[in-house]
């Protein structure tokens, strides 16, 4: 069942990836946002919803659910706030809601690159702290 969480909450933010890149000259525009910012922000969480998948597909172990969460509460607030700031016509909101879903999009296909699918180096030394050897 955990597994299905991770694919299904990587398959929802490919989805909003993939509206993004449709309606990118509307929500730009209603953001007052630069065009680079609203495209590297979608390319991140486009790749940071295949790592996500990726994830719940080999492994989707509980502990890493905390990354999730912390990752959509916060996209939640930013939203709030950027279409509030978006409504009275100032220009950071695309700057707070493109930054946050790209540097938060970023840290999450970090952590799910690197802390849960990559390599454990824990398993190349013997228990006595010396390396072994495989010549």
């Amino acid at each position: 069942m955990m597994k299905f969480g991770f694919v299904a909450d990587g398959v929802a933010k490919l989805l909003i990836a993939v509206a993004l890149c449709a309606f990118l000259p509307a929500v730009e525009s209603f953001l007052l946002a630069p065009r680079w910012l609203a495209i590297t922000a979608t390319v991140l969480l486009f790749l940071s919803a295949a790592t996500e998948i990726s994830y719940g597909v080999r492994k989707g172990e509980k502990r890493y659910v905390k990354y999730l969460a912390i990752f959509d509460s916060l996209w939640v607030v930013s939203t709030i706030i950027t279409v509030i700031f978006a409504l009275v016509g100032s220009p950071a909101s695309g700057f707070i809601w493109f930054g946050f879903t790209g540097l938060g999009s970023l840290a999450i296909a970090i952590v799910f690159t690197t802390g849960a699918n990559g390599p454990d180096f824990a398993e190349d030394e013997s228990s006595d702290g010396t390396s072994v050897s495989t010549d």
